[in-house]
């Protein structure tokens, strides 16, 4: 057994981990999934699960729908890696270390700059309109 050969499932599950995170600052709980029974119908429940915070991320408009899909392929590469004990490559984890930090700085930092943005504007034009 090769020391460190484990590094990458604990990477995927740490990236799992950030998107539960996500979900918990930002109170979501739950969210609608889709549910084919039996007979083929669809039916809609609300999950509690990873699966459900994710659709409820969208379901408050904190995500697009693309977003979404994107965050499911991270909880199925965390999956695979805890669950399944199948350790992803480090070219998907470098790809999900990317999704990662874009969805957080989306959903973070970007709010909070178009926030900055504006209160420097409105300071500049009122003190432009002062001048005046």
């Amino acid at each position: 057994m090769k020391p460190n050969n484990e590094i990458n499932t604990l990477c995927a599950a740490g990236l799992r981990t950030i998107i539960e995170g996500i979900c918990a600052v930002l109170k979501i709980n739950n969210g609608p999934v889709e549910i084919t029974k039996k007979d083929g119908s669809v039916k809609i429940v609300r999950k509690k699960n990873l699966q459900g915070k994710i659709s409820g991320l969208t379901e408050k408009g904190i995500l697009t729908t693309k977003y979404s899909d994107i965050l499911h392929e991270h909880r199925y590469l965390g999956n695979e890696a805890v669950h399944e004990l199948s350790q992803p490559s480090r070219q998907e984890l470098a790809l999900a270390i990317e999704i990662i930090e874009n969805i957080l700085e989306n959903v973070f930092e970007i709010p909070e700059k178009a926030e900055e943005l504006k209160r420097r504007r409105f300071k500049r034009l009122k003190k432009h309109n002062s001048v005046t």
